[in-house]
Parts: C-alpha cells; structure tokens; sequence
C-alpha cells in the first residue's frame, strides 16, 4: 500500500515538535509521553482524556506538558484544544489518536459513537488547524482470519468486512477509512499503524489479557502462529512514527515469530485446552469467577488461525532510520 504524495518516508521532521496526545489513560500513552519529554526537540506535550490527570504524569514541567480533560466526542471540546492558551504562539503540529476503546472490557453502548467520532473531530480539527502529521494506532484486529496463502499478512492483505463481527472491530474499520479517506491531503500527512499483540505490564490489549489469564485457555488442537509485540518497542515505533516523515498505512509488529504455545512455555505459563466447542463456555465461567478478562468470543478465530502481520515496509520507512532522530535526541540531552 503505497503513500499518496509527500515527502518520503523516513526523513527527520525539522524543527521542535507540538504534540497533542490523545486517550492517555492506558500504559502505551503514559511511556509514550514520558520518552517524548525526555527528548529536548519535544517543545510541548497536551495530554487529553475524561477524567483526572493519570497519577504517573503529574509531575512534568508545566511549560513543557498540560492535561486537558475533555469528551474528544464533542466537537466543540475538541475544538477548544487546538486553541488553549498554550498555543497561542507555538501551535500544535502533531497530534497522535490513542483514544479509540478498543477491548470489550472498556466497550459499551456509547463506545461506537465515540470510537468514530472521536475520530472524525480529531481528525477534522487537525486539518483544519494545519496540524502537519496525524498518527492513528490502529491493530491487526481489522484483517480476516481463516485459511490463507501467504505466511505474513500484509497491508494490503484482505481485511474483516463480516456484519457479524465484534463492534470493536467494526469501529476499527470505519476509524481507518476516515483516515484514509482524507489521505492525499497535501498539507497532513495521515499515518495509520496496525500493531500485532501487546505484551506488558500494564497493557489492556487481547492478547495480555489472555496471558494474564489464571490458566489461560486454549482450543484443543491448535496453536496459531503470532508475532506480537511489547509495549516498549510499540512506544520506540511510535517516536520514529512522530519524528520522521511518512504517511499512509503500516504494520508495526514485534520481531520474533512463533506459535502461542512457545511464548507461553516462555513465559512460564502452562494453559488449560478444552475442546473447541467449549471454549467460550470455559471463559465465560473463567470470567464470572475473576479468573480472566480475557473475552474468547472478542477475535473469535484468533486462538484457532494464525495472524503474523508483515512490517517490513515500516521497518524499511522508518526503523532503519531510526539513528537520524532517536540516537541524536539522546545525545542532545547527553550535551546540555
């Protein structure tokens, strides 16, 4: 899937950077922060979400880092973020969307309606406020499972259009293609990154939940193929997405390869198997007793077909020049 128009990919974004971060109540968006504060090229952070300010960022400089609480579901609340008092004399250039509710333990009637038009707001403020670069953290949640050719997926590979699926996956979508849609902006470039499984402490992504699970259980017979990710190499793929240029869609994935049942012996973990047929069954009660929020039926094939996203095009774009934007901010902190 090639980028429409634009400079090419991988090259430092010049001068400091306006950042607004928004949905920073999970683990993945407080490390995000924290790295980008420590990087001097970092001229200001706004960190947005409903509530109170999460304990871990309170004490930032206040000239470097505000919170603003604020439903990014309303458009005139997000409207008043690109126009707070901070921003009078540095606007905002770069605006990262984390604030999509994307696991059923977070997911209620209201989520659709704000998964979409969180992201229509945000996206139509940015654009309208010439804001230079939008990044959406999407997942691998959007492309079919079942029987397929290649190994890896790519991005271009065929993604879940079923009526049937889980709405999580349904608001994925549609968050995608506003972001799509809007594209061959000349003046934004869009950046959409589909990240594999989430490994961490902290991390409420599907398959965490699964290993946090007390056993874990798994479908008799099979064991799928994965490559997932930790939240420390998602944040690092983050930065490089923020600081070099490049716009389009783009998996992001962890490095190694292998099936669920070697990062769970790993790991030490030894999973319960039920026959296939009661597997839902199995985590239904296994989350009545708190034994799990891990929910079967959310990806209901991913524990039966293997899902290995490919990223080499972002390891090409992006990671490669990884050493003209991260290893030069941390040897402009060494020197000042």
């Amino acid at each position: 899937m090639s980028e429409v128009g634009g400079p090419r990919p991988g090259l430092p974004r010049s001068g400091k950077r306006r950042l607004l971060i928004a949905g920073v109540h999970g683990i993945v968006a407080v490390e995000l922060i924290q790295r980008l504060l420590e990087d001097p090229r970092v001229e200001l952070v706004v960190a947005v979400d409903r509530g109170p300010c999460p304990a871990a960022l309170l004490s930032h400089d206040p000239l470097r880092f505000k919170f603003a609480s604020a439903d990014l579901s309303r458009h005139r609340q997000v409207e008043n973020l690109f126009v707070l008092d901070e921003l009078r004399e540095r606007p905002l250039d770069t605006v990262v969307h984390l604030a999509f509710r994307g696991t059923p333990n977070e997911y209620d009637p209201s989520s659709r309606d704000f998964n979409v038009r969180a992201t229509q707001e945000l996206l139509g403020a940015s654009l309208q406020n010439r804001v230079e670069k939008f990044v959406f953290l999407s997942s691998d949640i959007v492309y079919k499972l079942g029987e397929r050719g290649d190994f890896k997926v790519r991005e271009d590979s065929e993604l879940d259009l079923d009526p049937h699926a889980h709405p999580v996956l349904r608001d994925a979508l549609d968050a995608e293609f506003l972001c799509r849609a809007k594209m061959d902006s000349p003046d934004c470039e869009i950046l959409v990154l589909r990240t594999s499984g989430v490994f961490g402490g902290g991390v409420i992504s599907s398959m965490n939940l699964l290993f946090e699970s007390d056993p874990p259980i798994l479908p008799v017979g099979f064991d799928p193929m994965i490559n997932p990710t930790t939240k420390e190499r998602l944040v690092r793929d983050l930065m490089l997405a923020i600081l070099l240029t490049g716009k389009g869609v783009y998996n992001v994935a962890g490095v190694t390869i292998g099936p669920l049942s070697r990062f769970l012996s790993e790991r030490g973990i030894e999973p319960l198997r039920v026959p296939g047929p009661l597997l839902g069954l199995a985590n239904r009660v296994q989350r009545l007793v708190g034994r799990t929020r891990f929910h079967a039926g959310f990806h209901s094939k991913r524990l039966h077909f293997s899902l290995v996203i490919e990223d080499a095009r972002f390891e090409e774009a992006f990671r490669t020049q990884a050493h003209l934007v991260l290893e030069a901010g941390s040897k402009e902190t060494t020197v000042e």
